[in-house]
């Protein structure tokens, strides 16, 4: 079973959230409580109470006394094996950038549906990071799959003087990196990426560490908030 906390200063948010999450067919997750803001939630996770202790955080950003990125820092520090992730509809930059400093395991869009929520909540408590589909275009300015226009061209592997430009200088990926990049952004697991792409977890596995270490992020959210916010993919 999956222990869960929930951080929103938004009561409905709080409620629906847990609805949500307490469903017939999630039988491996369960929400143990809800706070209304980062200090709240710090004081339960301080407190002796039996249903005190969780393994994800869903966090809103914005929140009065303590906001989530300010807790995840915290939580960085004092409880690092409790996995946060962060509830958006808007996030700027800095805010994307500072949610990864803090250690934030992924992003997840309120909008998502239920079943996306409970797939997102199992990766990151397997101790993997996850942008989902949605959040992915909030955290990077572009339109959802539903508003969206057709978008441009991205570089593929062959355009190799379209991707150069996008990425640091004296840097190049292969194109079975940027497939493993792809696959990153689909939120998909070093196992299934493996499965997909017909090579081993422990090439997989190599390959995310090179992609990390040549755009100089700290992990494989960070890479992924990266290459789309370049146009990698």
């Amino acid at each position: 079973m999956i222990h869960v906390g929930i951080v929103d200063d938004d009561a409905l948010v709080r409620r629906t959230l847990t609805d949500l999450l307490t469903n017939e067919s999630i039988d491996d997750i369960q929400v143990d409580w809800a706070a209304r803001d980062g200090q709240e939630a710090l004081d339960i996770l301080r407190s002796d109470r039996p249903d005190a202790d969780v393994q994800v955080l869903l966090l809103d950003v914005q929140m009065p006394r303590l906001d989530g990125i300010a807790l995840a820092k915290v939580l960085q520090r004092e409880r690092p094996e409790i996995a946060t992730l962060v509830l958006t509809t808007f996030v700027a930059d800095s805010v994307v950038d500072r949610a990864l400093a803090a250690g934030v395991r992924g992003f997840i869009a309120k909008e998502d549906p239920v079943e996306t929520l409970a797939a997102t909540i199992r990766h990151v408590a397997a101790g993997n990071m996850v942008l989902s589909p949605t959040s992915s275009a909030i955290v990077t300015g572009m339109p959802t799959r539903e508003s969206a226009a057709p978008p441009p061209p991205k570089p593929s592997p062959q355009n190799t003087q379209s991707t150069a430009q996008a990425l640091p200088p004296g840097v190049t990926l292969s194109p079975r990196e940027l497939e493993v990049l792809a696959l990153m952004a689909e939120a998909k697991t070093n196992r299934q990426i493996a499965r997909t792409l017909g090579i081993s977890d422990a090439t997989v596995k190599t390959h995310v560490s090179t992609l990390i270490a040549k755009l100089g992020v700290q992990d494989r959210v960070g890479a992924v908030v990266y290459a789309l916010r370049a146009g990698l993919i």
